[in-house]
């Protein structure tokens, strides 16, 4: 697999340097520093420095589009921000990661207050160190992609750590930061419905200041390549078979992954028109490699390990179908948050049917676009997989209504000019 990489690597430079030149060189006088835009002051402690497919890459992706549409200040430790942010926005950094940024934190916002008038992060724990700066008029945006203390619990109960009685008591403070930090936001932006519920419910949100934005992705990044299709296939060595991609960390056991790759072994000893293409990697999917030593290799499974985030669309058009981690019985940390499947919609996005897991909220999003099915079970995963895999014409159709329902309700920048109308709305209704 290293050399197919390699030549897909050295044949896709042209679409590589288009996809990461998504910002031009920015002179002072450019219009993101123009006085009518919002002026934003961002926080982040992700190395973004380096980007890789997961939250990072769409931590980026999000404070980029921001950029684009206002005037961004971003805070982050030294070394954090990428060549690409320093030209489209002012980079403060703030000190070393780990305790001395979060020491110097409010420090630093408090001497460049004069440069921004809201203050956003996806980071709920950070942004309490920005609440200080409502004492000098300062609005607070926060953005919950998920939430800290709950993901944490179900980390620490599902994987060896140091301490585990005291996890309970790190969970309870990791809680009570997040409670200041949602009761003092003046602005709370779940992606999800279920997530709404919660802050509702279990953290008093004031109602009126919180409104769901669903997660978004890029579409101009992420669509169809049909000509990239043809080639990545070629290379990676498929032909006419229905492929099948699986795409994550494979770091999270609560997620149940392991049923992804039962559901593989089942169809192959059925069928040999289904090739499954396994991009990424982590100790799960080492540790499930690990169990398979010594066991027949299976012709039709294909790991590409971990690939530059900037391939990932490559990847995705050489699919004809996106398999997102199948879980038989609903957890905590789903019941609490919901799903934030951004790597659904990218799936979706390239012309992908996807089947996801049955969850309340992601399974309506798929019936209402057409452009994907939900299971609950390896059962259920595995005829799904074998009746669009008998049904070419479907496959296309579904991807075809994939692609039209993200453009239309998941577009990365028609979401964050929502956004920024929202941030407009609190600030002037501050200043009033």
């Amino acid at each position: 697999m290293g050399e197919q990489e390699r030549l897909i690597r050295q044949e896709d430079t042209s679409l590589r340097m288009s996809m990461t030149m998504r910002v031009t060189f920015v002179d002072p006088e450019s219009p993101f520093r123009r006085s009518d835009k919002a002026r934003i002051a961002v926080l982040c402690r992700h190395d973004l420095s380096r980007l890789e497919p997961g939250d990072k890459i769409h931590t980026y992706d999000k404070i980029m589009a921001i950029a684009r549409q206002a005037s961004v200040v971003l805070f982050v430790p030294y070394g954090h921000a990428s060549k690409s942010m320093h030209l489209q926005m002012q980079v403060v950094h703030v000190a070393p990661q780990g305790l001395r940024f979060v020491l110097a934190l409010t420090l630093s916002l408090l001497a460049h207050r004069a440069k921004y008038e809201c203050i956003y992060s996806r980071d709920p724990l950070l942004m309490t160190l920005a609440v200080p700066m409502k004492m000098f008029g300062k609005s607070l945006v926060v953005e919950m992609n998920g939430i800290p203390s709950a993901e944490t619990e179900i980390r620490r109960r599902t994987h060896k750590v140091r301490a585990p009685k005291l996890t309970s008591l790190i969970c309870g403070a990791m809680r009570a930061i997040e409670t200041l930090s949602i009761r003092s936001a003046d602005l709370i932006l779940p992606v999800t419905e279920k997530m709404k519920n919660t802050l509702l419910r279990n953290y008093a949100a004031n109602a009126r200041r919180v409104v769901m934005i669903p997660n978004s992705v890029d579409t101009v990044v992420f669509k169809p390549l049909e000509a990239w299709r043809r080639e990545i296939r070629q290379k990676l060595g498929m032909n006419r078979e229905m492929v099948v991609l699986y795409l994550g960390t494979f770091s999270a056991r609560w997620r149940g992954t392991a049923q992804l790759f039962e559901a593989a072994e089942h169809i192959q000893r059925r069928r040999e028109d289904i090739t499954f293409l396994v991009v990424g990697s982590g100790p799960l999917l080492e540790e499930m490699s690990a169990v398979k030593t010594g066991k027949k290799k299976a012709s039709h499974i294909l790991f590409a390990g971990a690939i530059d985030h900037q391939l990932v669309p490559l990847y995705m058009n050489a699919a004809d179908l996106y398999v997102y981690d199948v879980t038989e019985a609903a957890n905590k940390l789903v019941e609490m948050q919901g799903l934030c499947p951004t790597k659904i919609l990218e799936a979706m996005a390239c012309g992908k049917p996807v089947i996801a897991p049955k969850e309340s909220e992601l399974e309506r999003m798929l019936q209402k676009s057409g452009g994907g099915l939900s299971a609950s079970s390896m059962k259920e995963l595995v005829e799904l997989i074998e009746k669009l895999t008998d049904s070419p014409g479907l496959v296309k159709s579904m991807g075809a209504k994939a692609r039209q329902y993200v453009e239309l309700n998941h577009d990365l920048t028609r979401l964050t000019r929502r956004m920024i109308e929202l941030i407009n709305d609190i600030v002037s209704s501050r200043g009033r």
